[in-house]
């Protein structure tokens, strides 16, 4: 019995120790949630509409129906109320500030508006609101008893008084809204002029105008006392327009306007979703985008852009102070010369033969080079007064019409001359560029972007590359890499004889 119940167990022991072990079961690993709060911006320009009544502030920027409430300030409110009679009287304003997501959800809208620092606020009947230029001055300032007036722009200083008008050679112009600056300027008589520039509150009674600058003027003429305010800088203008990304299945649009508007959309798979929203920017080589409308419904995204030349991408979307990477590639989005479906042009080129020319200007006036020039003036709302031009002629973008490029008598010898560029067409000439300074001569470059030839100028003791970007060529010529010369040089020069000698009158 003993024998049979031990061959009965074994076979059951030895299955038992060969039996293969428990699966184990497989865990998925927990995702990483990156929190981050929305960017913030040093301070972007704008100007439109202010109210405040109430305790709270609206802003509406030129250009757009859109209304903001506004996080104003004690000392916002206090200028208000020095310019506006009645609570609720519109005036016009410009300021530093920001587009930002609201602390709370709103029904209406999903932003508002921070102002910082206030530039100017004037009554409508005061002042010319919207129609009025920015880009046309790094500085301003004016007075009264007596009367003056002084402009800054491109290395010159403008100087008006009731007894003359005289022009400068600025030795420094840089500019910080923040601090305060002092301007040095000496005229062809060798006379010299120093202007002060305060950050403080500067009101003219008489006007009903605030100005965010304190002004002083020295001298041969005698000390003057003034508001003055600054300019918008023209670095923007490269980043404003339409791109686009076009990747396997999936098209995206992006259009960042001049007003901080955007427009956002993507079509996979033929079912399209429009996103609206703002952008600002801190940096050239950055440039934040937040998308607050999808439709009717509030988002809160942003978009950090990564700019580099004519693209913009990122790998990641901050959904609602989430960090999310993109599905697939990186989203890079190309610069266009017009919106997708209009006139969208590809990047090609033009093949061109070039023979050698001396290009010079003409000993008469070209009158309808003339009247594109006092058009230009006359757009920007400026007064070219004693301004003179020179021109030359060439076919800068191969489509038969020869272009204008003209020189302004705003030269010197450290920095050149203004250059203006029209582009040519059937009936008469377009703006196209402006850009400071230019050292003739100006060689036309074997290279082409958009189609348009690049341009070599010379930058001290190198010579650097003006490339068209899709909308213009750069507005000055720092900070461009130096190239060789003799690589690129078709040997078309244009102002081949240097600085012209002979200029014309802008006013017809």
């Amino acid at each position: 019995m003993r024998l049979s119940l031990l061959l009965l167990t074994t076979p059951l022991l030895i299955t038992a120790c060969s039996a293969p072990p428990p699966i184990p079961v497989e865990e998925k690993p927990i995702p990483i949630v990156t929190k981050k709060n929305f960017s913030q911006v040093l301070e972007s320009n704008f100007r439109g509409q202010y109210v405040f009544g109430d305790g709270k502030g609206y802003f509406k920027a030129c250009d757009t129906n859109q209304k903001f409430s506004v996080d104003s300030s004690f000392v916002v409110d206090k200028i208000y109320q020095k310019i506006a009679s009645t609570p609720y009287t519109p005036v016009y304003v410009e300021f530093a500030g920001e587009i930002s997501f609201s602390s709370t959800e709103q029904k209406d809208n999903n932003v508002m508006m921070r102002i910082d620092r206030i530039h100017h606020m004037a009554l409508a009947k005061a002042s010319l609101q919207c129609a009025k230029p920015t880009d046309t001055f790094l500085f301003r300032a004016s007075g009264d008893d007596p009367h003056w007036r002084i402009n800054i722009d491109n290395e010159k200083l403008f100087f008006s008084t009731k007894a003359s008008n005289q022009a400068y050679d600025v030795e420094n112009s840089n500019f910080r809204s923040t601090q305060i600056n002092y301007v040095y300027a000496t005229n062809k008589k060798g006379q010299k002029l120093k202007l002060s520039i305060q950050p403080s509150h500067c009101y003219n009674p008489k006007n009903n105008e605030y100005w965010g600058y304190v002004t002083k003027v020295n001298s041969v003429w005698g000390a003057f006392d003034g508001c003055g305010e600054p300019g918008w800088p023209l670095k923007d203008q490269s980043i404003i327009g339409y791109y686009l990304s076009s990747n396997n299945n999936t098209t995206t649009n992006l259009a960042l306007n001049e007003n901080y508007t955007v427009e956002y959309s993507e079509t996979i798979n033929n079912i399209t979703t429009v996103k609206t929203g703002y952008w600002k920017t801190n940096s050239p080589k950055h440039i934040s985008v937040i998308l607050s409308k999808e439709a009717d419904k509030n988002i809160r995204q942003e978009l950090i852009l990564e700019r580099q030349g004519l693209s913009l991408s990122t790998t990641t979307i901050n959904n609602n102070n989430i960090v999310e990477v993109i599905e697939g590639d990186a989203l890079v989005l190309n610069k266009m010369n017009a919106k997708e479906g209009d006139e969208t042009v590809k990047v090609d080129h033009i093949n061109r033969e070039f023979s050698a020319q001396n290009i010079v200007p003409d000993n008469e006036v070209d009158i309808e080079i003339q009247e594109a020039v006092n058009n230009y003036f006359n757009i920007h709302r400026t007064d070219p007064k004693n301004t003179k031009f020179s021109a030359v002629k060439y076919d800068l973008n191969g489509d038969g019409v020869d272009e204008a490029i003209v020189l302004l008598d705003w030269c010197s010898n450290k920095n050149g001359c203004e250059m203006l560029i029209f582009e040519g067409q059937s009936d008469g000439y377009r703006f196209s560029s402006r850009v400071s300074r230019i050292h003739a001569p100006i060689i036309i470059s074997t290279a082409q972007h958009y189609f348009w030839q690049s341009l070599l100028v010379q930058t001290g003791s190198e010579w650097s590359q003006l490339n068209f970007d899709g909308l213009s060529y750069p507005i000055h010529t720092r900070d461009l890499s130096a190239v060789s010369k003799q690589d690129y040089s078709t040997d078309v020069a244009l102002f081949s004889d240097g600085k012209p000698t002979q200029w014309f009158p802008i006013k017809m």
